[in-house]
């Protein structure tokens, strides 16, 4: 009797062990940290299993010719922000750097990535990064000013597995010129 629930419990957790996993994407041309224009790139993945809780995030953002600055929108308790680095960022105007817990970059009315949708996302920069003669490559994204930049996001790819994966997303988008 136990042998004709065996494929019947193997089907149940087959099912209930698949997800759907998307991958958003905005893309934006921008003036860049040096006043330069350039294209950048946001994204996340976002996973929905058949049963339990969607997981999401963090959101990368990618600045065009900086392949090693990759930015990261995490969320926290209140919200969802990019931290500055010591010695990497600053505030505007201000010779010191941030500290380990300093905003430096925000997403406007959401909490959480699982909440946001496909649309306009509100992103806010409020810091510069730091640069000296010895850095192989500056760091750079979006310049800081006072209004939202505002990312047209679309769902790039929505598939389904049974056993979960991670989706990759984009690459630094190539250089045009320094």
């Amino acid at each position: 009797m136990k042998r004709h629930w065996l494929p019947l419990l193997t089907l149940i957790i087959c099912c209930t062990a698949g997800c759907t996993n998307f991958l958003y994407q905005g893309e934006l041309a921008a003036l860049d940290s040096y006043g330069k224009e350039r294209h950048f790139v946001l994204y996340w993945t976002k996973t929905e299993p058949l049963m339990g809780e969607a997981k999401a995030g963090p959101a990368i953002l990618l600045t065009e010719c900086s392949p090693l600055t990759r930015i990261d929108f995490s969320e926290r308790f209140d919200g969802i922000f990019f931290l500055g680095m010591p010695g990497d960022d600053r505030l505007p105007g201000q010779r010191r750097t941030t500290s380990w817990d300093m905003v430096c970059g925000k997403i406007a009315n959401y909490a959480r990535w699982v909440d946001v949708p496909a649309g306009q996302l509100s992103l806010s920069i409020l810091c510069e990064p730091l640069h000296d003669e010895f850095d192989v490559e500056p760091r750079n994204y979006l310049a800081a000013r006072q209004e939202a930049y505002s990312f047209p996001v679309v769902e790039k790819i929505k598939r389904w597995s049974f056993f979960g994966e991670t989706l990759d997303g984009p690459l630094t988008p190539d250089c045009r010129g320094r």
